[in-house]
Formats: structure tokens, sequence, C-alpha cells
């Protein structure tokens, strides 16, 4: 089974709370993997998109997922939005 495309059943999940269900999460990003640094990022790096972005067509051990990986789970466009005006206000 593809793993990554197996999550777009997110919003059949009755499982989930429905704000997890009802907004539009279609990107997956290595935030950490174990035994590596993390970044000083307040949201998500922003950087090594092309290395750390999951791609659709990918399973999870495919893209390099080992245990105690640290995956984001987000919407594609409000990150492009982000990336672009990387500002975050308190």
């Amino acid at each position: 089974m593809n793993e990554i495309a197996g999550l777009k059943d997110i919003p059949l999940r009755t499982s989930l709370p429905p704000p997890f269900r009802n907004y539009k999460y279609d990107k997956l990003k290595i935030v950490h993997q174990a035994h590596k640094s993390k970044t000083n990022e307040l949201v998500l790096s922003l950087e090594d998109d092309d290395r750390l972005l999951l791609k659709e067509d990918s399973t999870l051990k495919a893209a390099g997922i080992a245990n105690e990986t640290e995956i984001a789970f987000f919407c594609e466009e409000d990150y492009k939005s982000y990336k672009a005006n990387p500002l975050s206000s308190w």
C-alpha cells in the first residue's frame, strides 16, 4: 500500500477531531530524524524542500522515514505563502 497517498482518506476518519478532518492537509515534510540536529525554526524549516518534502507516489520507507522521525503534515498552499513571507507574529 502506498502509505503517503493513503492519507487522502483523513476527512473520512471519524476518530479524528473535526479540525483535522476539515482542513486541507496535503503535504508531508521531514522535520527531524533521530540522531541529527534540529533546526531553530519556530514553525517549519524552509530549506531543503527537494530532499525533505515527501513525494506522493512514495512509501514512508522509500522516503527514508525511520523510527523517531518527526514529520509535519500541512497545507502546501499555506506553506508556500509562509515561505514567501516568513514572518511570525505573537
